[in-house]
C-alpha cells in the first residue's frame, strides 16, 4: 500500500513537471512570437524611412528591430522566416550605409548578410554585388578627392567629411587594392549565376581597371551573349568597341567614359596617360583638336575618333593594348574604317609609349614639321 502510494506520488510529480515544462515552452513561444511581431513592425517602419531617404534614422530603427528579435547568433541553424528577416535587415542596413558613403560599415553588414544560411542564390548575388560596388565606390571617392576629376571644390562640411573618408579609404587601398577586392566579389557573382549580365559587366569593368584586358574582353563577350542590347552604363570604350565589332548598335552614355581620369592642358578628360601626352603635345604645338568626336562618314553612326585636328584634316588614335590578340581584331577593324573612307590617320601603339613624342613627330611628318 505504502509503496503504491509513493509510486503514485512520484508519477503525479513527474506529470506536474512535464506540464510545467509544456507551459514554460508555450510561454516562451508566445514571448518569441510577440517579439518577432514587434521586430517585423519596426522593420517595416525602417523600410519606409529608407524609402524616404532618411537613412540614419532608418539604420537606428533596423537596429531596434535586431535588439528585440529572438533569433540571432546561431545564423547557420535558423528556420526560413528568421533567415529571411535577418538577411533583409542586414542587407538594408548595408544599403543605407552605402547611400551615406559609409562604405566600411556597408561592407560589414553585407558580410553579415552573406553569413546567413539562405537558400535563395539571388540574395547572395545581391549582397555580393552590393559589397563589390562598395569597394569600387570607395576607389571612386578617392579619385574624386585626389584628382579633382569629379567635382569643383566648395569647401563645405559635407565635402570635408568626404575628404576624411577618402583618406581612410586610401590607406585601405594601399594595403589591399580596392579594385581587386571589388573584382573578387563580382567574380563570385558570375560563379553563382553565369547568366547574370550585370555581374559579367561589373567583372569586366574591374578587369579594365586592373589592365587585364584579355579577361575583360571575355567578360564583355559574356554580357553580350546574355543580352546583346545591354546598356554600357559606365561608358567603357572597350565595351563599345566589342559591341560594334559584333554588329550591335552602340548608344553612347552622357557620362564621362570609365577611363577618362586624366586631365589635359586643354581641360579634356582622357582615358590614359598616353592620350594625355598626345593632347598636351598637340596643344604645345598650337594644333587645336577635338577629342572623342563622333563622325558621320563611318559605316556605323556610333563610330568615334580619339583626336581630330581640323587644320590638318588628320585623325589620331592610340591603341594601348595592340599586343593582345583579341584586341588586335578591334584595332584592325577601326583602322579599316579610316582606310575605307579615305581618311588620314596617324596611330600609335603600345611600343610607341617608350618615346611617344618622337613617334608623334615622325608620324606627323607627312602633314606638318614639328
Amino acid at each position: 500500500m505504502v509503496i503504491g502510494k509513493i509510486k503514485e506520488m512520484l508519477k503525479e510529480r513527474e506529470k506536474k513537471k512535464e506540464q510545467e515544462k509544456i507551459e514554460e515552452e508555450k510561454l516562451q513561444s508566445f514571448r518569441e512570437t510577440e517579439e518577432m511581431r514587434k521586430a517585423e513592425k519596426i522593420k517595416k517602419e525602417a523600410d519606409r524611412l529608407a524609402q524616404l531617404k532618411q537613412y540614419k534614422t532608418a539604420i537606428e530603427e533596423y537596429n531596434k528591430a535586431l535588439e528585440i528579435y529572438p533569433y540571432k547568433g546561431d545564423e547557420k541553424n535558423l528556420f526560413r522566416n528568421a533567415s529571411d528577416f535577418l538577411f533583409k535587415v542586414y542587407f538594408n542596413i548595408a544599403g543605407c550605409y552605402s547611400y551615406l558613403n559609409r562604405f566600411n560599415e556597408a561592407i560589414k553588414f553585407f558580410d553579415k548578410s552573406l553569413k546567413i544560411d539562405i537558400e535563395d542564390a539571388d540574395n547572395k548575388v545581391k549582397a555580393l554585388m552590393g559589397k563589390g560596388n562598395s569597394y569600387y565606390r570607395m576607389r571612386m571617392l578617392i579619385d574624386g578627392a585626389y584628382s579633382g576629376a569629379y567635382r569643383i571644390s566648395m569647401e563645405t562640411d559635407w565635402e570635408k567629411e568626404n575628404e576624411e573618408m577618402a583618406e581612410e579609404f586610401k590607406k585601405l587601398d594601399e594595403k589591399q587594392n580596392l579594385i581587386e577586392l571589388a573584382y573578387q566579389c563580382f567574380t563570385q557573382v558570375t560563379d553563382i549565376d553565369r547568366n547574370f549580365a550585370d555581374g559579367w559587366y561589373n567583372k569586366g569593368h574591374m578587369e579594365v581597371k586592373l589592365a587585364r584586358i584579355k579577361d575583360a574582353m571575355l567578360s564583355f563577350d559574356n554580357v553580350i551573349n546574355v543580352d546583346k542590347n545591354y546598356e554600357n552604363k559606365e561608358g567603357i570604350a572597350l565595351f563599345d568597341d566589342i559591341q560594334r565589332e559584333k554588329g550591335v548598335k552602340v548608344k553612347y552614355s552622357k557620362v564621362l567614359e570609365d577611363e577618362h581620369l586624366f586631365k589635359t592642358k586643354t581641360g579634356h578628360m582622357v582615358r590614359n596617360k598616353t592620350e594625355k601626352f598626345i593632347a598636351d603635345f598637340l596643344f604645345d604645338n598650337n594644333l587645336m583638336f577635338r577629342y572623342n568626336v563622333a563622325v558621320s562618314w563611318a559605316d556605323k553612326d556610333d563610330f568615334k575618333a580619339a583626336f581630330f585636328i581640323q587644320k590638318l584634316d588628320v585623325y589620331i588614335e592610340h591603341f594601348k593594348y595592340d599586343y593582345i590578340k583579341d584586341y588586335e581584331k578591334l584595332m584592325k577593324w577601326k583602322i579599316k574604317q579610316y582606310e575605307k573612307h579615305k581618311k588620314k590617320l596617324i596611330y600609335t601603339v603600345s611600343e610607341d609609349e617608350k618615346s611617344i613624342e618622337e613617334a608623334l613627330k615622325i608620324k606627323m611628318k607627312p602633314y606638318i614639321m614639328l
